[in-house]
């Protein structure tokens, strides 16, 4: 009896062992927070890529294909856990907007989202072993007039590294008067969709 429970305990030891880590593919501070509120127990290792988009595809398989990119180096390093990794785009007029290279670059493209509808595409990859399981959501966020408020914005620096020049989380929530969508595909990760 008693090395019969000495065998459960020893077998109960080795799977919590050999639990499957979840690994986020990204350095992004907003995708690291949406997963903390969800309570998920999970590690950075985000790999540095080169983000040239495959012109010759539709943009969404381009967006996919990015994520499958970015999270390809890490699945290698992390084969046995689950690897998260993901790309948010900002979609405008047939064309991408990134993120901003310096002060005029964000002016001029946060002056073309102005008084207009665009979207926010946020493509996901995740692997785990030799299955990868991709997605893509999108929301149609609707920009008020940003004139009066431009310049104070740009100031303010919060454009720096975003898609599109702006976070919808911070400051330039007040920029938005419409999201028609999941916040947090805007945001980073649909981390509702991630968790099914």
């Amino acid at each position: 009896m008693f090395q019969e429970k000495l065998y459960y305990l020893n077998q109960f030891k080795l799977k919590k062992q050999k639990m499957n880590k979840i690994i986020l593919a990204s350095s992004s501070p907003r995708r690291k927070e949406l997963l903390e509120k969800e309570g998920i127990d999970f590690t950075i290792d985000a790999s540095l890529i080169d983000e040239t988009l495959d012109e010759t595809l539709p943009i969404e398989e381009r967006l996919i294909q990015l994520a499958v990119d970015k999270g390809t180096p890490v699945h290698l390093k992390h084969y046995e856990d689950i690897v998260i990794a993901a790309d948010t785009t900002v979609y405008h007029h047939d064309q991408i907007i990134g993120k901003p290279k310096d002060e005029q670059d964000a002016r001029n493209i946060l002056t073309s989202l102005s008084n207009d509808t665009h979207i926010v595409y946020t493509s996901v990859a995740i692997f785990y072993k030799d299955d990868i399981e991709t997605f893509i959501d999108k929301a149609y966020v609707t920009f008020d007039d940003l004139s009066k408020n431009l310049e104070r914005y740009i100031a303010s620096k919060e454009w720096m590294g975003k898609a599109g020049a702006y976070g919808i989380q911070l400051e330039a929530c007040t920029f938005v008067t419409r999201v028609d969508g999941d916040i947090n595909t805007v945001i980073g990760l649909p981390v509702k969709r991630v968790i099914e």
